[in-house]
């Protein structure tokens, strides 16, 4: 009987210190899951073998917006967000019964509304013996990546759709010339282009001098890391285009050349345009020239035909008033006189109108001054600043700046209500200044409308032999304009 009480006793005692012992390695457990869970930088759960949570840590409330007692047993599913809560458990009770590893990408709905994207895996703990006694489970917060990427895709889907929908080819090759994107103009563009796939090479598609030139251009943007722009002809069906080509380095973070990528824009129509532009600038000019040697033809027929016929008939019958008339045939004689004289005054106003003779015969300063002469006359005081040197032009630059000052003198005289005017023309380097200021009435140039025949025949005149006319106005501060045009040496009379 003692000795079984004895047996008893030490049974107890190993029992209590067995007792002892695995509650020192719970708490040891314990401590080591909070020290190990508490810096770990993802959200880590604990669950017994009935896959029930006993244990969070704080990132994992952080993410999923529960409190530890929150998340505890299988509360935590109610963070999982409403559409994918059932595969989720499936999926969990299936990992659970099977003791096989969980992983799952699984989105968190917080109680303020707000998703999170967390990667979610679990893994059963098996005891000394084998058995499973419990899972771990880890939650990675993925909602910063996912964003990035959707962003990421975003970006990319917009630069696609830029890229396909521009009316320029655009294209990417690498550093052996395989080409690595191709958008769609470029495959319209070039036959040689539809059955494009990415990997091929010029040298693929085209005959072997073009695919040469393509080659030889590449190596350029390679070899010097320097966008280079240039003009290139090619076949398009049955007919040559002509492309503006732009190349272009593509780096890396190092500054090293890894591809390069061209933009080719068909400027066939446009170089079209400018020709024809140009076609009928030349047709304009020449309009201009014959339109002014006619009026110079006229104007000298004029000037030695009629006028000088009703200068003679005038002297004649001043001659004849002389003599002894009956009274009313000296009337007669006097009222032609009269009438000659106002003829031969209107001629010769209508002959100065359409080309003045000294343009021709005396230079442009002569034909300013007589400008000037005409509009004092109309009782407008004018400061006139002739440079001698404008004398020395050629024919075609003194006949543009006489046609600008007379429509701006005129202008002066018909709307401005100025009864001042300064007329400036000056020799400046390779330039010849125009300006005509009045201290007038002016006008709101925004609220204009289209500007009438003489304004646009001032400019036109001046931009068809490359210069430019500029009018400044204001209502109540007068009306300035101003005129550049060059002159090149071959353009004027080098007076040695």
């Amino acid at each position: 009987m003692i000795g079984w009480l004895f047996g008893m006793s030490a049974i107890l005692c190993l029992l209590a210190v067995l007792l002892v012992r695995t509650r020192w390695q719970l708490a040891a457990s314990r401590a080591a899951f909070v020290a190990i869970s508490e810096h770990a930088p993802i959200g880590i759960l604990q669950a017994d073998a009935a896959g029930q949570c006993v244990e969070a840590n704080e990132i994992w409330c952080d993410l999923s917006g529960l409190s530890l007692q929150q998340t505890l047993g299988h509360r935590w599913s109610q963070a999982v967000h409403p559409d994918d809560l059932q595969a989720v458990m499936d999926q969990w009770q299936d990992s659970v019964a099977s003791g096989q590893p969980y992983l799952n990408e699984v989105r968190l709905l917080r109680p303020d509304g707000t998703v999170c994207h967390v990667l979610a895996t679990a893994r059963a703990i098996q005891d000394v013996n084998g058995r499973i006694s419990g899972f771990l489970g880890t939650v990675l917060d993925l909602t910063s990546r996912r964003t990035a990427e959707r962003q990421a895709r975003e970006k990319e889907s917009l630069l696609k759709a830029l890229v396909d929908h521009s009316s320029a080819a655009i294209y990417l090759k690498d550093s052996k010339g395989r080409y690595l994107m191709a958008n769609r103009r470029h495959l319209e563009i070039l036959p040689a282009m539809r059955e494009f796939c990415p990997g091929s090479t010029p040298c693929d598609r085209f005959p072997t001098a073009l695919a040469q030139s393509f080659v030889e251009t590449d190596a350029e943007v390679f070899r010097t890391g320097q966008t280079l722009t240039y003009r290139e002809v090619l076949p398009q069906g049955e007919e040559q285009h002509t492309y503006l080509s732009v190349k272009f380095p593509v780096l890396d973070e190092g500054g090293g050349v890894i591809a390069v990528g061209g933009i080719s824009a068909d400027i066939s129509e446009l170089e079209q345009a400018q020709r024809d532009l140009e076609k009928r600038e030349r047709l304009l000019r020449t309009l201009i020239e014959v339109q002014e040697n006619e009026k110079q033809l006229l104007c000298h027929e004029f000037h030695d035909g009629l006028i000088q016929y009703a200068v003679g008939s005038k002297m004649l019958l001043e001659a004849l008033r002389e003599r002894e008339l009956d009274p009313p045939c000296r009337e007669v004689v006097r009222s032609v006189i009269d009438c000659l004289a106002k003829g031969i005054e209107d001629g010769r106003r209508v002959i100065l109108g359409i080309r003045p003779a000294a343009l021709d015969d005396l230079g442009l300063r002569a034909a300013l001054d007589d400008l000037a002469y005409d509009l004092r006359g109309a009782g407008i005081s004018v400061e006139a600043v002739l440079d001698p040197a404008i004398d020395l032009i050629a024919p075609q630059l003194q006949t543009t700046l006489y046609r600008v000052a007379q429509e701006s003198l005129n202008n002066v005289r018909k709307h401005s209500g100025s009864a001042t005017v300064r007329l400036t023309v000056v020799r400046e380097a390779s330039n010849i200044m125009l300006t005509t200021e009045d201290a007038g009435q002016g006008f709101q140039q925004a609220a204009a409308g289209p500007e009438g025949f003489g304004l646009l025949g001032m400019r036109e005149r001046v931009r068809l032999l490359g210069g430019v006319c500029v009018v400044e106005s204001a209502p109540g501060q007068g009306t300035r304009v101003r005129v550049s045009l060059p002159v090149q040496t071959d353009d004027a009379i080098i007076n040695a």
